[in-house]
């Protein structure tokens, strides 16, 4: 009896093998969307996309992905530190991750008569060559020890110079270089300042080259404090940030790097990938599709989706001289991505190849926007290109939004099914906002509709409008996300705002303009019936508010928010280079809200209370001195893989975290990738967020998509 019961499970098991496989090479959507987010087989649904964030909060409980992985160049690697002056045996200590966190300070230091922060102060001011406690004039040289790649002097110095008014301070390292080998230091101070190595100004702030000398070396540095004026009112900043990347694309030593696949337009990539199978697919600029295989990191296929393939059989007819001139150009794109696809790595270095198709792509939608300019009006260059949204996939189809405004579907195998366009022009920084799928819906924010539109997934028809405010002026960058109240499902958009996905009616909005209609940058996250949403202080320089409005368990007309706790919180006691900046969402987990300043600041919430339960400058290295994404600081979004959140700066640094109320560290990674971009080198930029699936993350620079992962697993 129980070995024909045996026998009988062992059919079933099989036969439910049999289905799912067969529903997989059938294109439909294998039975197992209900796992948890971060599982190894799931695989969306209808009913249940995978989008941006994955559900768009960010968590994906079951995932186990690894705690270090990493890419060091040799040159840093190499690198020893030490604050005493070398003897003759010494040999330093390691300098992890390229970061100093022993440096020799003096000050404060009076600006002499006659001369001003910006200036020299002497010819040889550079020359020091200092030793613990020794003096200079008054004062003496002290070491200091610190736990993240920031220098803060006005902790130190503000009981002796109040106002911080007349004066600067230096930081001094030995570094030690076996080889000789040059290396970059990104040096992002609060204010005016200079860089001395050996003796010799070298750069003032930012992206500073060091030719190192084989074995000590003298680096000095002096900044400025930043006095109580314009964005810093209310607060002095006297600090630095410093971090040391490696000068020769080669010679890294990685790991836990499973494969690194080029991209094709090399930037901005503030996009993040998805993962459906064995398929990761990801935007690229400025109007591409990218699908890899998940396991081995090949290109499977690229598109290209223009305002030409969005346009209609009709306006391609009453046009048809524009349409024969754009069609050899869209020849020569797809000839272009067969290529890249062909062989990536040949393609990403060739800055001509890639500029010509990116040219192409521009001229085509250049073209046709003049048939209609209202209606082909999306952005044109910014901050965050043409491909930062992220796509969202019900399992068989894939559906992506550009910046230019052009929606498009796509099955797994690179079918276009359809493709429209929408108004997404910008108030600044870009269109960032990406899709939400929602009932067979695809809920997109527009400015043309000034908020948002549903549009049909199957046909790519507006179904129905949804007019959340009442200004074309609008910042495009949060996301919306779902969440469902007594069996209805609602989109939950801006500042909380609460809309009915089947009608398109506003349901709730606790927050009126002018307060929910501008910085639109912070996405809405729920947990439970937990919702947190970014809104706008009334008045405090500086201040963010989070709001935590607790949903009923049942649906009204209007909504009836059961409670809403706000909290307000700054980050005007901790370093800060520019204006208190915050790019990237919220992580709500197990009541927690976990927000991250660009300037690295980790603010922690108790969503029940709407109290601070703790803040902390995190071990990043956040760089923001040149244009473009970079200036976005921290700007990826924390993000729960299994048991840890992992948050990133945008020099690919990533610390790992335990959640709850008290801060606790388990891990410090960093990703060196050297490239050239805006006339220089620097390293690769990061600003997407992860994606965990099993015990894989996912991720994409502006250079790469990284597969990171133990090779074992």
């Amino acid at each position: 009896m129980r070995s024909e019961t045996r026998v009988n499970a062992v059919a079933v098991s099989l036969a439910a093998l049999a289905a799912v496989t067969s529903a997989a090479f059938a294109g439909e959507a294998p039975p197992n969307d209900k796992l948890p987010l971060g599982s190894r087989n799931l695989y969306p649904s209808p009913e249940r996309p995978l989008g941006w964030r994955g559900d768009g909060n960010g968590r994906y409980p079951a995932a186990e992905p690894p705690l270090h992985w990493g890419r060091e160049s040799k040159a840093v690697r190499e690198l020893r530190v030490q604050t005493r002056k070398p003897h003759a045996d010494d040999t330093g200590k390691p300098m992890p991750d390229g970061v100093i966190r022993e440096w020799l300070v003096l000050g404060p230091v009076p600006i002499p008569a006659g001369k001003s922060a910006k200036g020299d102060f002497s010819t040889d001011e550079g020359s020091a060559a200092p030793d613990d406690g020794a003096k200079s004039g008054d004062l003496v040289w002290k070491a200091v020890t610190t736990d993240t790649s920031w220098v803060n002097f006005w902790p130190m110095y503000n009981k002796v110079v109040p106002t911080a008014e007349g004066v600067v301070a230096y930081a001094h390292a030995w570094i030690n270089s076996p080889s000789g080998m040059p290396v970059y230091l990104n040096f992002m101070p609060a204010d005016a300042s200079r860089v001395w190595l050996n003796g010799k100004q070298v750069g003032t702030a930012g992206h500073v080259k060091l030719d190192l000398a084989k074995g000590w070396n003298r680096l000095l540095l002096r900044v400025a404090p930043h006095l109580e004026t314009d964005w810093s009112k209310g607060v002095i900043q006297w600090h630095f940030n410093a971090a040391f990347f490696g000068t020769e694309s080669g010679g890294y030593e990685s790991t836990n790097i499973l494969w690194s696949t080029p991209m094709p337009d090399n930037g901005p990539g503030a996009g993040s990938p998805i993962v459906v199978g064995d398929k990761v697919f990801v935007q690229a600029e400025r109007c591409l599709l990218v699908c890899i295989g998940a396991n081995d990191g090949k290109v499977l296929w690229a598109k290209a989706t223009t305002y030409a393939d969005a346009a209609t059989e009709e306006e391609k007819a009453k046009n048809a001289a524009v349409f024969a001139e754009i069609a050899p150009m869209t020849a020569k794109v797809t000839d272009s991505l067969q290529a890249y696809c062909a062989a990536p790595e040949k393609y990403a270095p060739d800055a001509k190849l890639r500029a010509e198709r990116l040219g192409l792509e521009k001229k085509i939608n250049d073209l046709v926007m003049r048939m209609d300019l209202e209606r082909f009006s999306g952005q044109g260059d910014s901050e965050g290109g043409e491909a930062a949204a992220t796509p969202v996939s019900d399992g068989e189809h894939v559906y992506v939004l550009f910046g230019s405004g052009a929606v498009a579907c796509f099955d797994l195998q690179g079918k276009r099914t359809w493709a429209t366009v929408v108004g997404v022009k910008h108030a600044e920084h870009g269109y960032c906002a990406s899709p939400c799928l929602i009932d067979g819906k695809l809920i997109v924010k527009s400015s043309k509709y000034l908020g948002a539109v549903a549009l049909d997934c199957k046909t790519g028809a507006v179904v129905t409008p949804m007019t959340l405010w009442k200004t074309k002026g609008l910042h495009m960058m949060s996301s919306p996300v779902e969440v469902v109240v007594g069996g209805e499902k609602l989109a939950v958009m801006s500042f909380g705002l609460l809309v009915r996905v089947k009608d398109g009616k506003i349901m709730a909005k606790d927050f009126t303009p002018p307060y929910y209609n501008i910085e639109d940058y912070v996405s809405p996250v729920v947990e439970g019936r937990t919702v947190c949403c970014h809104v706008l202080p009334k008045g405090e320089d500086g201040g963010r508010r989070l709001a935590f409005q607790t949903l009923p368990d049942s649906i009204s007309d209007p909504l009836t928010i059961e409670e809403t706790k706000q909290c307000q919180y700054n980050t005007k006691a901790f370093p800060t280079w520019f204006s208190y900046c915050q790019c990237g969402s919220p992580l709500l987990y197990q009541g927690l809200a976990y927000i991250v300043s660009s300037d690295a600041v980790l603010t922690v919430i108790d969503a029940a209370k709407g109290e601070v339960v703790y803040q902390r400058v995190l071990d990043l290295s956040p760089y923001m001195f040149h244009g473009g994404i970079i200036r976005g600081g921290c700007g990826s979004s924390p993000t729960l893989g299994g048991k840890y959140i992992y948050i990133s700066d945008n020099q690919g640094t990533t610390v790992v975290l335990e959640p709850g109320r008290e801060f606790k560290q388990v891990a410090r990674n960093r990703m060196e990738q050297l490239w050239f971009r805006y006339g220089f080198e620097r390293n690769e930029c990061t600003q997407s967020s992860p994606v965990f699936v099993g015990s894989r993350m996912y991720s994409r620079g502006e250079v790469n998509l990284y597969c990171i992962g133990e090779k074992d697993k």
